[in-house]
């Protein structure tokens, strides 16, 4: 036992520094540690760093594909909507028939994601039904008294029957610009040479479309010169399917001549008198009840037409003659036709021309 407590005395540091050891962690165990918390920080630190990065770059990638490719690719999708938008308003301008048919359109133009499926939409196409339906409906309703109807066709007015209209629609493969209305006419006279008046070549009751041939103003050679002169025309059609009432030739061409012969039995003798007639004293003495009228009517009956008539057959005519026409036109065409009586030009349209009109030579 003595032993042992001597023991115990003089080891009693040492045992005390191995306890103390033993309960104390190893400075290299402690420093390997420290070393490894450092490197994970850093490391923390460094994927921080990445993803902030990453971050910062997406959204300067997202920024420039919006404002370089995204952004513009958008605006011109709009500009290619707003485009058909105002096509269909154009075709459906002043119908207020068709509102949920032209409202149908629009949706499916606005719901179309890429400019190809809205470049893909006909407008036209899609309204090509909607519109013939609706131009077959007014001409049955807007029918006057003698089965015709007032057919606008890009503000320019035409008369036609109801047939004539019918097939005018079901041919036309575009019904933009077409509408039907109710004939509003009134008959005006025109004072124009023969050149005007379709060589003369008119009788009552014969349709013409008007046409007018003025100087063209917007011509480079015309705004070039000082004199505003221009031998550069253009022509346009300010009234279609008008019709001839009457029709008055100058009095220059009313003068009859003829010779007549007599035979004096037996002595046969030839007596030959020279006879001029001025068609207007005898259309003066008629009036008054001079003349026997029965005897005038042969004479006398669609003179005028009958002379320009004789003149085409013979291809030989007076051409300074003067006429004034009564034509039939539309109400809303007649400022236009009356301020420009000097240039306007009547021809014939050949699905109405006149029998002697011969197209198959």
């Amino acid at each position: 036992m003595k032993k042992i407590i001597n023991y115990l005395k003089y080891n009693s540091k040492n045992l005390f520094n191995d306890l103390k050891d033993s309960l104390e962690p190893n400075n290299n165990t402690l420093s390997h540690k420290r070393h490894r918390q450092y490197y994970q920080k850093e490391n923390r630190e460094l994927l921080t760093g990445i993803v902030v990065l990453s971050f910062v770059v997406l959204i300067i990638f997202a920024i420039c594909y919006y404002f370089l490719v995204f952004s513009p690719s958008i605006e011109e999708l709009n500009t290619k909507k707003t485009i058909k938008i105002n096509e269909v308003n154009t075709i459906f301008k002043n119908n207020t028939e068709n509102i949920q048919a032209k409202h149908s359109i629009i949706a499916q133009i606005n719901s179309a994601t890429t400019q190809d499926a809205v470049e893909s939409i006909d407008v036209e196409a899609l309204a090509y039904p909607i519109l013939k339906n609706q131009l077959h409906f007014q001409i049955n309703e807007f029918k006057d008294k003698y089965d015709r109807v007032e057919v606008d066709v890009n503000d320019t007015k035409n008369i036609m029957s109801v047939d004539n209209a019918t097939t005018y629609v079901n041919s036309e493969k575009s019904l933009t610009g077409i509408s039907i209305h109710k004939v509003d006419s009134v008959i005006v006279p025109l004072s124009i040479n023969r050149k005007q008046a379709a060589s003369g070549l008119l009788n009552v009751g014969d349709v013409v479309d008007i046409y007018n041939n003025i100087i063209d103003t917007d011509s480079e050679e015309y705004l070039n010169n000082t004199d505003n002169i221009s031998t550069n025309r253009k022509t346009n059609k300010l009234v279609g399917g008008a019709r001839i009432v009457s029709i008055l030739r100058s009095k220059d061409s009313g003068v009859i001549n003829y010779n007549m012969e007599l035979d004096e039995y037996p002595n046969m003798r030839n007596l030959s008198q020279k006879n001029v007639i001025e068609v207007e004293e005898v259309l003066s003495s008629k009036a008054i009840g001079v003349l026997d009228e029965s005897q005038l009517n042969l004479l006398l009956t669609e003179y005028g037409t009958r002379l320009s008539d004789y003149e085409r057959t013979s291809n030989l005519g007076n051409l300074d003659v003067e006429y004034i026409i009564m034509v039939e036109i539309p109400r809303d065409s007649v400022v236009a036709v009356i301020s420009n009586m000097d240039n306007i030009i009547l021809t014939i349209p050949t699905y109405n021309a006149p029998l002697w009109v011969d197209l198959k030579m």
